[in-house]
């Protein structure tokens, strides 16, 4: 799919503020930060879409509008969106593409237009070329990765319901989204809390780090420009190595952690290996055996997910030049000042502004 097909605007097309912005996911990493600078901003109006009760209930609790609702039962997303006149999609699960036919269905039975669709620059595969970097060359396919196949599905979803002038639609591709909470971030603290921390081909893949703020930004342009029709890159200014990430992320709290690396094509045909042996294969059944006798999970595998090994093997550079010339969007924070700000949100010193 060719992002360059839907109609295109030279200029962003400024709207008023929704009245009441519905917000899946909104418990998430990047939603729950969303909603914290929501809380301070004059005229957001929102209704919080989360899973749970507990949510529900934590939500009310900060003075919140939410609603529990299963976006896999129909009934149940349109009954959530009664009285919304924008929606802004972050949720992701299991079963993505379902969940978001529902959201398009319920909008429409709701009369709502208004979408911002979050996907992510993994719609472009867990090894994307060099003609990713810009939105007008990337395309979007079928990669035999759950996860990214999952999100394009949902992306080519969104875009059929606009072609069909049912959506005013904005669809942002955040990079690797960083800050307090973020996996990314948590995945390095744990191994350098455990005393190694490991580096795929030494760190020397491209990082396209973005903070969450700047994400969050980045929704309120989408929502202010609205119907502009096109996908955004949502990435940092900068483009550190992973090895640099790790090491920012590894050494807080004066930790000296060791440095270890693995060359990804040895980890990759690792995975290959496994990938395609028999279910009842000797491995899986040695490592069965184990758990059996130990009572506990089979023992660590040699190598991280294959798709940490894609991720960190990325050599392309997103451009954010598109989203700042029609979002009327920037990235405020550099990376050594995201660093700090992750940093003090995870001592809880400060509040990550």
């Amino acid at each position: 799919m060719h992002p360059q097909s839907y109609h295109h605007h030279a200029s962003p097309q400024r709207t008023p503020l929704p009245k009441l912005c519905a917000v899946t996911g909104a418990a998430g990493f990047i939603g729950s930060r969303l909603l914290q600078l929501w809380d301070e901003a004059p005229g957001a109006s929102f209704r919080a879409l989360v899973r749970r009760s507990e949510s529900v209930e934590m939500m009310k609790r900060l003075g919140r509008q939410a609603v529990a609702v299963d976006l896999l039962k129909p009934a149940s997303v349109t009954s959530a969106l009664a009285g919304c006149d924008a929606v802004v999609h972050l949720a992701h699960g299991d079963r993505g593409p379902e969940a978001t036919s529902n959201l398009l269905r319920a909008m429409e039975a709701c009369g709502i237009r208004r979408l911002v669709h979050i996907s992510t620059m993994a719609v472009h595969g867990p090894e994307p070329n060099h003609s990713s970097q810009l939105e007008d060359t990337a395309t979007i396919s079928r990669y035999g990765n759950d996860y990214c196949d999952s999100k394009a599905e949902q992306e080519e979803l969104v875009w059929a319901r606009h072609r069909a002038g049912k959506l005013d639609l904005v669809v942002l591709r955040p990079t690797v989204v960083y800050g307090p909470g973020s996996a990314f971030v948590d995945l390095v603290v744990q191994e350098a809390k455990a005393g190694e921390v490991l580096l795929v081909d030494g760190g020397s893949g491209v990082c396209n780090a973005v903070f969450v703020d700047d994400v969050c930004r980045a929704i309120d342009c989408a929502l202010l420009n609205n119907d502009l029709g096109q996908p955004y890159f949502i990435n940092g200014d900068e483009a550190p190595s992973w090895r640099q990430f790790i090491e920012a992320f590894a050494r807080l709290d004066d930790r000296s952690p060791r440095f270890s690396s693995i060359e990804s094509s040895v980890a990759q045909a690792f995975w290959r290996t496994l990938n395609s042996a028999p279910r009842d294969g000797l491995m899986r059944r040695v490592w069965k055996k184990i758990a059996s006798r130990v009572g506990g999970p089979p023992p660590r595998l040699p190598f991280p997910p294959l798709g940490r090994i894609h991720r960190e093997t990325v050599h392309v550079v997103f451009s954010n030049a598109k989203a700042r010339a029609e979002l009327g969007w920037q990235p405020k924070t550099s990376f050594a000042e995201g660093v700090r700000l992750t940093a003090a949100g995870m001592r809880g010193s400060v509040d990550a502004n």
